[in-house]
């Protein structure tokens, strides 16, 4: 073997030193991190009175074993002769560890832990000692969902508000069309109907609250043009006077979900109509004009032209609009509550109203209503998921 030979071979071995002083820190910070580290201690060495005060510093002081913990990790890596042979492999699921950690952590744990917690009948505390205080109840939270009529509310909203959600993405496509044009003051009119998508959802659901109000609301206003009229009373105050009073749409149970729906399609609209934009850039020019010398104008130019070029920001958008759709609930928290009579439940937020809202405390009751939620949005997203699969597939 040639000296050249033989440093090349060296350069790929494991680094001994690094990995014996990587792995000792990291298992130096295991035992700290496990064994050592508490509330209690943290309280007598800082001396604070109450047990209580000593646990932001814990978690800080926790926190930073953590990070050198990691780097110590990171390091040991490095040193081994496999990654250095597979250096170009190996990085990228480096920059991905802690994200898929924290993803493990905060969402693959807690869906496992909320199906568990289904089987049990709990109202979410412990005892004075720390001990869990549910009790294990196998499929009873599940029949009792199949003959709870709030459930079956719930479920029937959910599918009401998948369908006419949809209507986000047709509408976006139409306004994004309208503004994908070069006028004088496009950009204006592009923030305008961007606009609702940047501001909070609670605050769409109180705009629209004080919009439908039948007493002050703009809904009323407009009703007054045509039903009221403004007389003076018997004590000489104007007063208004309507042949018909204004509707209470969040009053009545009949119209307040449509009434939600609609407040929540103002920022979908606004944000399909960003996905076909962007889209709309990404389109050939070549393919419109050679659409064009083929005689294709107006809805033939779109259906066979532009929209199969749009078809990854209608998948997105689909995707975005159908999950936004099951996952409702800031709008019906800020709006309704569920309310009148439960009629605006959905899976959503009757899950949260059964598990912690109005202090009901079922909290088994509310996890079973998570999981079929869960399942319904897995279902749904494994098919895109096979459809996108299916279609890239075939694009190669």
């Amino acid at each position: 073997m040639t000296a050249s030979a033989a440093d090349l071979t060296g350069k790929f071995d494991t680094s001994s030193k690094q990995v014996g002083v990587a792995a000792a820190i990291l298992a130096v910070c295991t035992l700290i991190l496990v064994f050592v580290i508490d509330t209690s201690l943290v309280q007598e060495v800082l001396g604070l009175a109450r047990a209580f005060d000593a646990r932001v510093p814990t978690f800080f002081i926790r926190v930073a074993i953590l990070i050198v913990a990691l780097g110590a990790a990171l390091y040991l890596v490095t040193g081994l002769s496999y990654y250095k042979r597979n250096k170009l492999a190996v990085t990228p699921w480096l920059f991905l560890a802690i994200g898929l950690g924290l993803f493990m952590l905060y969402v693959i744990v807690p869906i496992f832990q909320s199906i568990s917690y289904s089987f049990t009948k709990w109202d979410g505390l412990y005892d004075i000692n720390g001990d869990w205080t549910g009790e294990w109840v196998g499929l009873h939270n599940y029949k009792l969902l199949m003959s709870d009529p709030n459930f079956y509310t719930s479920l029937k909203n959910n599918i009401l508000w998948l369908l006419l959600y949809m209507l986000a993405v047709p509408i976006g496509l139409f306004i994004a069309l309208f503004l994908n044009q070069t006028v004088r003051g496009i950009r204006i009119y592009k923030s305008l109907f961007f606009f609702p998508f940047v501001i909070s959802q609670v605050v769409v659901g109180l705009i629209f609250v004080w919009a439908y109000n039948p007493q002050f609301g703009l809904l009323s206003e407009f009703w007054s043009w045509f039903f009221c009229d403004n007389k003076v009373n018997i004590v000489g105050n104007l007063t208004r006077v309507c042949s018909v009073e204004p509707p209470s749409i969040l009053g009545n149970e009949h119209t307040a979900t449509y009434g939600i729906i609609a407040a929540g399609l103002w920022p979908q609209i606004a944000y399909c109509m960003i996905l076909y934009l962007t889209g709309l850039n990404n389109v050939s020019p070549d393919q419109v004009e050679a659409g064009q010398l083929d005689g294709a104008r107006g809805w033939k130019m779109l259906w066979h032209v532009v929209l199969p070029q749009l078809k990854p920001a209608t998948f997105i958008a689909v995707v975005v609009t159908v999950i936004g759709a099951l996952r409702s609930f800031d709008m019906i928290a800020t709006m309704t509550q569920g309310g009148p009579f439960g009629s605006t439940n959905v899976l959503a937020y009757y899950m949260y109203d059964q598990a912690v809202g109005e202090g009901v405390g079922r909290y088994g009751y509310g996890s079973a209503i998570a999981t079929v939620l869960f399942l319904i949005m897995l279902l749904y997203i494994s098919y895109f998921l096979y459809r996108m699969y299916q279609d890239e597939k075939e694009g190669h």
